[in-house]
């Protein structure tokens, strides 16, 4: 449940307010007009909470849940004594209510200064109203914040960078050559803009020999990088991150690279140089794609596979190296039928 320690809860809501945000249809006689404070998981929950149920194994008798969301199908496996509200998707009719809740997050609760001592903010810097500018961060010149962005402590905003309004930018990230759009939380230690990993090797030298990376990162709107992702400024072209994105923990994005909208990229994925990826694409845990690869609109990898060639739009793959993941599923099971066969 929500610790209000750190984080700043609106309402009470009543049941009618939350059916109204949700377009949910309420099942059976339940008071609508009940005040409900907070939201919680079905195990930890009271009758003051609001709950949803989308996976009939996670439903329990044991909830006292106030309120749950769930579907027609799943409505009779609610807690007995909560008021079911019907919807299409339980969860994503969940994370709606949630936004009414706290509306302040990722904020938290803490009490900051605007300009406390020991941030540099350039006197070239534009600023935006309301934005807030925690403790040794630096922000270089010409560089523009747009209005109730928040730079957390340690934060590094290169020279000509230019952040957009509602962003949130977690401690000791460091923001170099980009342009972030609007409402994009960066969470804690994570770097964008930073040199792509470009080199030819000079045999008149000997040596490998840098390749000058003058491109930039941009980055839509209503996009979350995770802690510690890298995300590297293209060669010459741009490094873009389209509108919608969500980016686990200690991902790896490289030069070139375009993202479309909505993707979704589980942590430790690696994506190597100038891949093009259509929107609506989910990248699984540790996924690695080679460099210059196409992936198409709505394609799904799973976790731990190793990507070496273009996958089409829609298609599901699996495996090192990737492919189809029925055919992948065929192959384990020939292989289990070869190595279990008695002999005669």
């Amino acid at each position: 449940m929500p610790d209000p320690r750190f984080f700043r809860r609106a309402g009470p809501f009543s049941v009618r307010e939350i059916a109204a945000w949700t377009d949910a249809k309420p099942s059976g006689d339940g008071d609508l007009d009940l005040p409900i404070s907070d939201l919680a998981d079905l195990t930890q929950s009271t009758s003051n909470d609001l709950c949803y149920l989308s996976i009939a194994e996670y439903a329990t008798a044991d909830s006292a849940c106030g309120v749950c969301l769930t579907t027609a199908d799943l409505s009779h496996k609610a807690p007995p004594n909560s008021i079911v509200l019907v919807v299409k998707d339980p969860q994503a009719a969940f994370a709606v209510a949630a936004e009414a809740f706290y509306p302040h997050l990722p904020e938290t609760i803490m009490k900051a200064v605007p300009t406390p001592s020991g941030a540099f903010v350039d006197g070239t810097v534009k600023l935006g109203v309301d934005v807030v500018i925690e403790a040794g961060a630096v922000v270089g010149q010409k560089a523009e914040i747009g209005a109730r962005t928040r730079v957390g402590p340690g934060v590094v905003i290169g020279a000509g960078v230019v952040v957009g309004q509602d962003c949130q930018i977690g401690a000791n990230a460091s923001l170099m050559a980009c342009l972030i759009g609007d409402s994009v939380v960066i969470h804690p230690g994570v770097c964008i803009g930073q040199d792509g990993f470009g080199f030819v090797f000079d045999s008149v030298l000997g040596r490998h020999r840098k390749v000058l990376q003058l491109g930039r990162v941009v980055i839509g709107n209503d996009v979350e990088i995770g802690s510690n992702t890298t995300i590297d400024r293209g060669a010459l072209a741009d490094t873009v991150i389209g509108a919608g994105c969500r980016i686990d923990n200690q991902v790896q994005i490289a030069h070139n690279v375009s993202l479309g909208e909505r993707c979704i990229v589980v942590s430790q994925v690696g994506i190597s140089g100038s891949c093009k990826i259509g929107s609506d694409v989910v990248l699984a845990g540790q996924v690695g794609l080679a460099d210059h690869l196409t992936i198409g609109q709505g394609a799904q990898v799973a976790a731990k596979s190793g990507v070496m060639r273009d996958i089409a739009p829609g298609q599901a793959v699996m495996g090192y190296p990737a492919k189809p993941i029925r055919t992948f599923w065929r192959e384990v099971a020939v292989l289990s039928r070869l190595t279990t066969r008695k002999k005669p």
